[in-house]
């Protein structure tokens, strides 16, 4: 009997033990249940993706969107590549739009900025001694509906277009339009300098400075240090991107960790299209303000250049 009672004991005993270890063991899978499922690489750049069309529709309010310049390419796929452009925010390539890929690059900018924008918010002018303007003559619709100004090769030129920049950028004229100072090649030292603070003017100046030729400067002369920049270095085949300023890629500072395919040219009827909506809003305006304003005055809710430099070429 003794004998019985105590195998009983050790029976229940056991029991109890493996009771207990059932009950942890559900506890744990119920936590674990609870935790999301890791995503794939796959996972992750399907919803990059998503998030990125959302991102990249124009706002109800007129605020700018971030704009895309290309894809990332990854081992399990490609994602929308999109940067903050706008007022205080720039962006500057090592190499000028004598590489094919930046004068495409600079055209694809203007074009969707202008595209994302509300009419009337934004006007734009060019900077080209390397080219002679021929970086924006595949824009030249833009610049016969009066939404792109002259584009300046000449210092004389590139310090006229200056001066109007800054002067719009110390003006205090509220909800002004942006002003987008598309730089296809480094000017001379003195107007590198110059273009080069505007990038340090912040957003109330609104102003946007595109600027190719980052790494070309004069033998001995160290590039300028830009502020609000987003920095892209290119080689063979992509792109790199730095960190956006303010919303940083990486940790670390080495930006994005995957490479960009950079878009193609947009094309001519897509240049055509915009040009015809934004230049019906020129002539509106026009209509009612047959006078430009004066070298740097800003015009609020015009896509006009109040001043130009010159004729471009």
């Amino acid at each position: 009997m003794g004998r019985l009672a105590s195998a009983y004991g050790q029976a229940v005993a056991v029991h109890r033990q493996a009771r207990q270890r059932w009950t942890a063991a559900g506890a744990a899978l119920a936590r674990l249940s609870r935790r999301p499922v890791p995503e794939t690489t796959a996972d992750l750049v399907a919803r990059l993706s998503r998030l990125a069309n959302v991102l990249a529709a124009p706002s109800a309010s007129g605020a700018p969107a971030p704009v895309r310049i290309g894809e990332a390419s990854t081992a399990e796929g490609r994602f929308p590549l999109l940067l903050p452009l706008g007022a205080g925010r720039h962006l500057a390539v090592d190499r000028d739009a004598r590489d094919p890929r930046v004068a495409v690059l600079l055209r694809l900018l203007v074009l969707r900025l202008l595209s994302t924008a509300a009419p009337g918010t934004v006007r734009v002018v060019g900077i080209d001694p390397a080219a002679w303007g021929a970086t924006f003559l595949p824009l030249r619709p833009l610049r016969d509906a009066g939404v792109l100004g002259a584009v300046a090769t000449t210092g004389v030129e590139i310090a006229a277009l200056l001066d109007a920049a800054e002067a719009h950028a110390h003006a205090d004229a509220g909800e002004a339009e942006l002003l987008l100072v598309v730089a296809a090649s480094a000017p001379g030292p003195k107007e590198l300098a110059r273009l080069a603070a505007l990038t340090h003017a912040g957003p109330a100046a609104g102003v946007c400075v595109l600027f190719a030729g980052r790494a070309v400067t004069t033998p001995g002369q160290a590039a300028p240090a830009l502020g609000g920049t987003t920095e892209v270095r290119l080689d063979e085949r992509y792109a790199r991107i730095g960190d956006p300023p303010g919303q940083p890629f990486s940790d670390d500072g080495t930006g994005l960790a995957v490479p960009v395919l950079l878009d193609d040219d947009p094309p001519a009827s897509a240049v055509r299209a915009l040009a015809d909506r934004l230049g019906a809003q020129v002539r509106r305006e026009t209509a009612g303000h047959p006078a430009d304003p004066l070298p740097g005055q800003r015009r609020t809710g015009s896509t006009r250049a109040g001043h130009q430099p010159g004729e471009g070429r």
